[in-house]
């Protein structure tokens, strides 16, 4: 059966993503960053943790985007049921292709059966704290309800988290010292999100915000994925935490992910921990 030119247009239309990213000031003399081309602020460098890593992490970008192979978007199964177990076994298949071409890495590595009794909030949490911590960064320790909250009008709309909602100080009174989001939509699942927002970022991609013309947004989702977004030297030498918050609207394939960095405790109003979700998915070797 032939697709039409505008047929292929509107599937085309329904891969777009956006990013959005926030900076804010911790003190007068100290401007806390997250990676988006590059490190900004004095304490950015800082920042990245002194550990040895697999992968290819921020700044750096890797050297090319790579459409899915295979390509789950097409597949039979992702079409009549794009949450069940054959689709996201088709979906990891093309993440340990595209990590094996791109960075010179292994698969992930978990329970599917527990991880597709996960909502799709907190499959996109821990979606994301496996792509950070099996580069050897540091994971989003919870998925908070506030969080969850400002993605999920995101999702709703079909665009990035509004990052504005966040208040300053989360519930257990935390600082946050800086924000960034991700939205995708039609990439059918957590999975298939994670996909696009980290091996089809580049030029050529869906990433509306990257084009030949302004590479400015070129990679930008992977860089809000593997970014810095507080640190202890950021902090004033005090404790500091990456949490997360997570969207998912199912009658759009519509989802979204918004990071915090924050000075102080971590958010109280938990829904899902990190240390949690490694017991419940079999996650032994990361942090």
């Amino acid at each position: 059966m032939q697709i039409s030119e505008s047929a292929k247009a509107a599937a085309r239309s329904r891969r777009l993503f956006r990013s959005l990213t926030s900076l804010a000031a911790l003190t007068a003399t100290a401007v806390f960053a997250m990676w988006s081309t590059g490190p900004v602020g004095a304490d950015a460098a800082a920042s990245r943790p002194a550990v040895a890593h697999a992968g290819i992490v921020p700044p750096k970008n890797p050297s090319r985007s790579l459409p899915p192979s295979p390509d789950f978007l097409g597949a039979g199964i992702c079409r009549s049921a794009s949450n069940g177990r054959a689709c996201n076994r088709e979906v990891l298949k093309a993440i340990a292709h595209a990590r094996k071409v791109l960075e010179k890495m292994g698969g992930m590595s978990f329970s599917l059966h527990a991880y597709l009794k996960l909502t799709s909030a907190e499959r996109l949490f821990v979606t994301a704290d496996l792509e950070r911590t099996e580069r050897g960064l540091p994971p989003a320790t919870v998925l908070s309800e506030s969080l969850d909250k400002v993605a999920q009008v995101g999702a709703r709309r079909d665009e990035d988290p509004p990052l504005s909602r966040v208040p300053a100080r989360l519930p257990g009174g935390g600082q946050v010292v800086g924000l960034g989001g991700n939205w995708a939509g039609g990439w059918l699942n957590a999975l298939g999100a994670d996909y696009g927002w980290m091996y089809d970022d580049g030029l050529n991609s869906p990433n509306e915000g990257c084009t030949k013309q302004d590479h400015s947004g070129c990679w930008g989702h992977r860089d809000n994925v593997l970014g810095t977004f507080s640190s202890k030297a950021a902090c004033g030498g005090g404790a500091s935490a990456l949490a997360m918050g997570a969207g998912y609207a199912a009658g759009k394939d519509s989802q979204t992910e918004l990071f915090a960095g924050v000075c102080g405790h971590a958010p109280t109003d938990v829904v899902l921990t990190w240390a949690r979700a490694k017991s419940l998915l079999g996650i032994k070797r990361h942090k």
